[in-house]
Parts: C-alpha cells; structure tokens; sequence
C-alpha cells in the first residue's frame, strides 16, 4: 500500500485510513470470498470513498496482499517493543523468538481464515496461492535474510547460501498441526510451538558450525 513519508502532516490520518480499509477488507473476504467482495463496498464498509481507497491500492489483487501482510506481520506499540527487546539478545535467543513468533501468526485465526478462503476459491483464481505463500512464507523469509545479512556470523555468508539456511529454519517449523488447525482442529501446545522452535534454531546454528561461523553472543 501507498504510504506517506513519516513526518507528513497527514501521515497518522492516511494510517488510519489504511488500517480501516484493510480491516474492512478482512471482513470481506473472510466472509464473502475474494470473488464476492467488492472494492466499493469494502470502500463504504471502511468508511471512506472509493477514491481514498485506491490511493492506497490499485487492484482488489494489493488488497488482498495488504490484509495477508496485517495478519502475518501485525504493528502495533506492544509487539514492536517485544521484537526491539528480542534483537538485543544472542543469535539463539532471537531465532527462538522468531520461531514462536511465526508459529503464532501462521497459525493465528486471522491467517487461517484467509488461508481457507485461498483453498476455497484457488480454482477460479489461481494467483491467489502464490499471493498467500508471498505474503506468509517468503515475506518472513526475506525479512529473516534482511537480519542476517547484518550480523556478524552471517554478512559476509553468499546470498543464496543464506538465504537458504533461512528458508530450512521456516520449513522446519511448519508441520502437520497447521493442517490441523485448517481443519479446525486442535492447536499445537505452547510447549510443542516452543519446542519446534527450538529445534529450527538449533538446526539453523549447526548449519552456520559446519560453515565454520561459530555464533557469536554479542547483540547485533
């Protein structure tokens, strides 16, 4: 979505805009499907004219995007403070984080709602699976590859090697409770998320040994 820069005098406005519009479009798509929900009327629903609505997307294609990116990658003053906290810690201890945290969202209600809402209507929009998997898999795998190629043990690390042991570490944390959990079964424990997540961070330290970068403990 559009933004304007963040010393705009209109930027907490345009925020707010965005934030309602997406909301509303949430709404809409988990409950009318992609094909039964209308631009305009996600536009009435948000409280704000059509005009307002394309200024910030261009295709119902964007918003669908912009909503996966809010459940998967929600901002607020809470979580944004825990994720500043979590960076100053070891390697370890910030992949640990960053593995609870992705369980979480992947497996949250708001991503599986849209996930159900891709399956359903996969056969008459076929992009929309690869919109999905941008937005929940390899949006997580770009910003974990962002971190590590500031970090000591991994800057200099080639591109697509690292990229690599970054995509191993999100594999390794999905499994079959999130077929579960599209079934509407039950979740995962929180011991069973952290522990998964521990494992992906192991795995993903032994890789960087074997390459012979040692973690080291210092904050990034």
């Amino acid at each position: 979505m559009r933004d304007w820069s963040p010393d705009h005098p209109r930027a907490k406005v345009m925020a707010r805009k965005r934030a309602a519009i997406v909301a509303a479009a949430e709404q809409a798509f988990v409950r009318d499907g992609y094909a039964g929900s209308g631009m305009e009327s996600i536009a009435r629903e948000a409280g704000v004219s059509i005009m307002t609505l394309y200024r910030h997307v261009r295709t119902k294609d964007d918003l669908f995007a912009a909503v996966i990116e809010s459940a998967c990658h929600p901002v607020d003053m809470e979580e944004s403070a825990k994720i500043e906290d979590a960076m100053k810690k070891p390697l370890a201890d910030i992949l640990l984080f960053i593995g609870v945290m992705f369980q979480e969202r992947i497996r949250g209600p708001k991503t599986t709602h849209l996930l159900r809402v891709v399956m359903t209507e996969m056969r008459r929009f076929p992009h929309l699976g690869e919109l999905a998997y941008n937005g929940l898999i390899n949006a997580h795998v770009e910003r974990l590859d962002a971190f590590l190629s500031t970090r000591e043990e991994t800057s200099d690390m080639p591109a697509e090697r690292r990229r690599k042991i970054g995509h191993d570490f999100f594999e390794r944390l999905i499994g079959l409770d999130d077929y579960r959990v599209l079934l509407g079964l039950s979740a995962p424990s929180e011991q069973s998320i952290r522990s998964r997540a521990e494992i992906a961070a192991q795995e993903l330290l032994a890789e960087l040994e074997r390459d012979g970068r040692a973690p080291g403990t210092q904050e990034p």
